[in-house]
């Protein structure tokens, strides 16, 4: 009775593991390509300290945004500090909202708007939660760039997109050098 009670548990440990690794997508494929993309108009708000706290931020310029008519439905993390060279409560990173206009008024203090970008950029495209970004896409773009030989430049710009059904994709632009001969 033991052992059928332990194997049930087991089997249903496994079932459950499988089930969140396929939820949050860790078995779906990254599409990586490179090229221009225009300038990004960003309203946000600036975080110091561990990169998976900055949700709370973000959540907060969607909230002000929602209540106040701006269009929220692709928010960001632009995450300016390398976390492997960088201790975590000195991570700099600017969490929003990317918007089409700049003529906003009545921004809270601690919410600015910017232009980020307008490089060349390596650009990836992840249909799952961009929890496991750093363990799925991450290493993939490293080594798309590396056997580029194509030297990264500052920041990294995530867009968040949830679709009907709590789906989500994530595309990471990546700054680059532009390439002399593509």
């Amino acid at each position: 009775m033991i052992k059928h009670t332990i194997f049930a548990v087991l089997l249903g440990l496994v079932i459950f593991g499988v089930y969140i690794t396929t939820y949050v997508g860790a078995f779906r494929g990254v599409k990586i390509s490179e090229g221009e993309a225009p300038p990004f108009l960003l309203l946000g708000k600036e975080h110091v300290g561990p990169y998976h706290k900055i949700v709370a931020d973000i959540q907060e310029v969607e909230a002000w945004a929602k209540a106040h008519g701006v269009d929220c439905s692709q928010s960001f993390g632009l995450y300016l500090n390398d976390p492997r060279n960088t201790e975590e409560e000195r991570l700099r990173s600017w969490g929003g909202c990317w918007i089409s206009t700049p003529q906003i008024t009545g921004l809270p203090e601690d919410f600015k708007i910017q232009t980020w970008g307008s490089a060349y950029f390596v650009k990836a495209v992840f249909d799952g939660s961009p929890g496991i970004g750093p363990m799925k896409v991450y290493p993939r773009v490293e080594d798309y760039m590396n056997e580029k030989q194509m030297k990264r430049l500052p920041g990294t710009l995530e867009v968040y997109v949830i679709h009907p059904g709590n789906e989500m994709t994530t595309t990471y632009y990546f700054p680059v050098e532009k390439p002399l001969h593509p």
